[in-house]
């Protein structure tokens, strides 16, 4: 529609249509009819200019395009970060608080309330077994924390004003990501009264160890025969260990309760010790017969008193005619039969082979070093032939019995006549011997006959000059012979109940002897 109102420069229309709504101007309408080259030549020229608005336009488009992606982009950057930008970013903490979607107001004050209670109720209390207990607290140690330089840390993450919006965004996706722990930074703190506390401690929890030992040596109880110093665990505070402890609470403010645990310090010998250095090594019997005098019995109590308790240190020779000494009278020794060149005769201290061979039993079932050995001239009642050993204290023909000690350690030696458990009437020599235990191996003496010699046919014809058997001429007295034997003696080795080994030890010669005829020196009175 067309109005023939004003223009909007105030002049009246000449024949012209204006458009009300557009303020445009409408040229006239064009004659009908064949155009002419002058219409022709504008229609071009619009043309022309319409494809180059159009470049324009599809130009400015895209330019509006950019601008809008670029915009929306831009704005969902701000979004991603605007959440964050007065926050604690996630997985944010100090001292153990997480601060994730906090202020910095909201997250001083927990980071500040937690230091405050935690260094004004802090504490460590040192208790012992006894219920005993020291507290250190944070004025024992002159402890504060600030945690200023932490939360500054903390805030940190996100919120760098030197960082584009591309950054921050990374930054807050990694801390989703990840964990941003900080503590509050130690101040001040005086570790030394830590350790003159534990000093302290120390030296009151310090027990010194005492090792056992033995206080006698009781050869007389056969049960019981030593008498040990029980040993003494010591103990001591480990103070490296707790002053670590100590140290790794300080640093977190952790309060808490340590049991002052103290340590064992062995001794550096135990009873169970001692025992194995003073086990029975080995004990010899032998029987005293029947028709023994209670001199000769007597006797044999006498030698075993001068060695009973006796102690013989490792490398350490034994002498029987030393130990024993002489026997006769002014000894205390007193006259028995004995066994002496081939006979049973009276004489000074009769009996005491028998302690002797008892004795070499023991020592050489306890693996001492058998020196000097030598056996009788004749069977005796208490052994077998081959295990006996002799001795004499007769001038010029001196007979010993000796041996070493090798056992590696001090040897014990106890030796009695004791009642048999068996028959309270019958009574029997006993030898043990003490020392480093020998494990399962034992030692034991055997014996094999090798060959017997037969007594001579011919009786011995002697006149009793000293009247032992007979006194007058028209007496006579026959003391039968015997026959001789050789003997072969080992020393068996058992471990456990397997034989191990045998080693020969002697080649005995029991000679024979025929039989022997005394005969009186003397007439009767009055023929």
């Amino acid at each position: 529609m067309y109005n023939q109102g004003y223009r909007p420069d105030g002049q009246q229309p000449s024949g012209q249509a204006y458009s009300t709504q557009s303020n445009w101007y409408a040229p006239p309408p064009q004659p009908k009819g064949k155009r002419t080259r002058q219409s022709e030549k504008p229609k071009k020229q619009r043309k022309k200019r319409s494809l180059k608005w159009q470049l324009i336009k599809l130009l400015l488009v895209l330019v509006l395009f950019a601008a809008a992606a670029a915009g929306a982009y831009y704005w969902k950057l701000k979004s991603d970060v605007e959440p964050y930008q007065n926050v604690f970013l996630d997985n944010v903490s100090v001292d153990g608080i997480d601060l994730s979607g906090k202020t910095w107001a909201e997250g001083s004050q927990l980071v500040w309330n937690q230091v405050q209670q935690k260094q004004n109720g802090w504490y460590i209390r040192l208790r012992n077994a006894r219920g005993d207990y020291k507290d250190i607290t944070a004025a024992t140690l002159g402890i504060s924390f600030d945690p200023t330089a932490a939360l500054e840390h903390a805030w940190a993450i996100g919120h760098d004003s030197s960082m584009n919006l591309l950054q921050l965004q990374n930054e807050i996706e990694l801390a989703k990501m990840g964990s941003n722990s900080f503590s509050s930074a130690e101040q001040s703190a005086d570790l030394s009264p830590i350790d003159t506390i534990l000093s302290t401690l120390e030296a009151a929890a310090y027990r010194a160890p005492s090792d056992a030992y033995i206080i006698s040596f009781n050869p007389d109880d056969s049960a019981n025969p030593f008498t040990y110093q029980q040993e003494v665990y010591g103990q001591r505070l480990n103070t490296s260990a707790i002053r670590e402890q100590i140290l790794t609470m300080v640093q977190n403010l952790q309060s808490g309760e340590i049991l002052l645990q103290t340590e064992l310090i062995y001794p550096s010998v135990t009873v169970e010790q001692l025992s194995q250095t003073v086990a029975l090594r080995a004990r010899a019997v032998t029987p005293i017969a029947d028709n023994s005098s209670a001199d000769r019995t007597e006797n044999i109590r006498i030698a075993f008193s001068k060695f009973n308790g006796m102690q013989l240190e490792d490398g350490k020779r034994f002498s029987f005619n030393k130990v024993v000494g002489k026997r006769n009278f002014d000894t205390g020794f007193l006259p028995a039969i004995e066994y002496a060149y081939g006979l049973e005769q009276w004489g000074w201290g009769g009996g005491v082979c028998q302690a002797s061979t008892t004795l070499y039993l023991a020592a050489a079932q306890s693996g001492m070093t058998i020196l000097e050995r030598e056996p009788h001239s004749m069977s005796v009642s208490y052994t077998e032939l081959g295990l006996d050993a002799t001795v004499s204290d007769t001038r010029g023909r001196e007979i010993d019995f000796s041996f070493r000690n090798q056992s590696g350690g001090t040897v014990y030696i106890a030796a009695h006549v004791i009642k048999s458990p068996t028959n309270r009437k019958k009574l029997l020599c006993e030898v043990r011997i003490y020392g480093p235990s020998m494990g399962d191996v034992r030692y034991e003496l055997e014996a094999q006959t090798t060959e017997v010699i037969p007594k001579p046919v011919d009786p011995i014809m002697k006149e009793d000059k000293d009247g032992d058997y007979v006194t007058y001429i028209d007496e006579t007295k026959t003391i039968k012979g015997r026959d001789g034997y050789v003997v072969d003696s080992y020393l068996v080795t058992y471990s456990g109940d397997v034989r191990t080994d045998a080693k020969k030890l002697y080649t005995d010669t029991y000679p024979a002897k025929a039989d022997t005829i005394y005969t009186g020196t003397q007439f009767r009175t009055g023929n």
